[in-house]
């Protein structure tokens, strides 16, 4: 008898011990997959191995971002601009919301000559020729007699074989759109360094398409300057800095409060009848890519289009509340 408790005492330890491991095993187990959905997971989907990320499935950059300003609706803008302007295949317009990405796009296959815009791409190309190490922005290049343009700008009016420094040759191309600081970079790269530019936007064919694109396909200029994909942050913002200095403030700027700063560029061309701008408006924590493609319109009237279109975007944006 005395053998036979001694046997049960001795299972139900055994079984104690059992559930002791059991139960050591469910926590290893439990604390394993708690660590693999916290840290591995989020490792593997977005470079990360913050543990102390809560909410690892979310946009990261709400963190900085008020609520109340991550707008998602704009069907009602959408609807308005389509009303007024979609009918018409001599405008095209591209907004984008940059907190959420949210965008409206009119006649969005419409292509047209961007002109000046080319500026851009091309004093990108030189500040990443800088940032490789080739060029330094204290460089200076020769102004050749074949530079000179009077049309934008006042650099043709220096003598042939002066020198210019990169940096200020840059500065006159995006703020003054000084056609004749553009062709004296433009002669001293590479077509190669160029296309390269054109490569990161995914808008390198566009050259096949007689050299014209949509507004659409434009703004991802902006939007590569703006989350400096392409340039380093300090050229990326050296670029946008200049380009907020234009003198051209009769298209879209037209609409904006003078506190705005609006980073944009302008392009014409008198020959194709094409009057474009587009550049970022930095409204107070809703700022936003806007461009405005106008073609075979007088001059004035393409200046009350685009009013008109920047009128209507920034009292949206700034008016909109949950």
């Amino acid at each position: 008898m005395k053998d036979k408790k001694d046997d049960q005492r001795q299972n139900a330890k055994s079984a104690k011990w059992r559930l002791i491991g059991l139960g050591i095993f469910s926590a290893i187990l439990l604390a394993t997959n708690i660590w693999t959905l916290t840290v591995y997971a989020p490792s593997r989907q977005s470079g990360t191995s913050d543990a102390n990320n809560q909410f690892p499935l979310l946009n990261p950059a709400r963190k900085f971002i008020k609520q109340e300003d991550l707008i998602v609706n704009f069907q009602p803008l959408r609807d308005e601009l389509n009303q007024k302007y979609e009918a018409d295949p001599n405008i095209s317009i591209y907004f984008e919301y940059l907190p959420t990405g949210a965008s409206i796009a009119i006649s969005k296959d419409a292509e047209f000559y961007p002109a000046s815009l080319l500026k851009v791409p091309v004093a990108m190309a030189v500040a990443k020729k800088i940032e490789k190490g080739e060029w330094k922005w204290t460089n200076e290049l020769v102004l050749m007699s074949a530079d000179k343009d009077e049309k934008f700008g006042t650099l043709y009016k220096e003598p042939s074989d002066s020198t210019h420094t990169i940096e200020d040759l840059v500065r006159r191309s995006l703020s003054d759109s000084d056609n004749t600081a553009h062709f004296i970079l433009v002669r001293n790269l590479e077509t190669e360094e160029i296309n390269d530019v054109y490569e990161h936007m995914g808008i390198k064919d566009f050259l096949d398409t007689e050299g014209k694109l949509s507004a659409k396909r434009y703004s991802v200029i902006f939007r590569s300057l703006y989350n400096s994909s392409y340039l380093s942050e300090n050229d990326s913002q050296k670029l946008l800095l200049y380009l907020s200095q234009s003198p051209y403030n009769e298209f879209i700027e037209s609409a904006l409060p003078e506190n705005i700063i609006f980073s944009h560029k302008i392009g014409i061309s008198d020959s194709e009848k094409v009057f474009i701008d587009s550049g970022i408006v930095y409204a107070k924590n809703r700022p936003y890519i806007l461009t405005v493609m106008t073609k075979n319109e007088a001059e004035q009237k393409a200046k009350g289009i685009m009013k008109d279109i920047s009128e209507r975007v920034y009292n949206y944006t700034e008016s909109y509340a949950e």
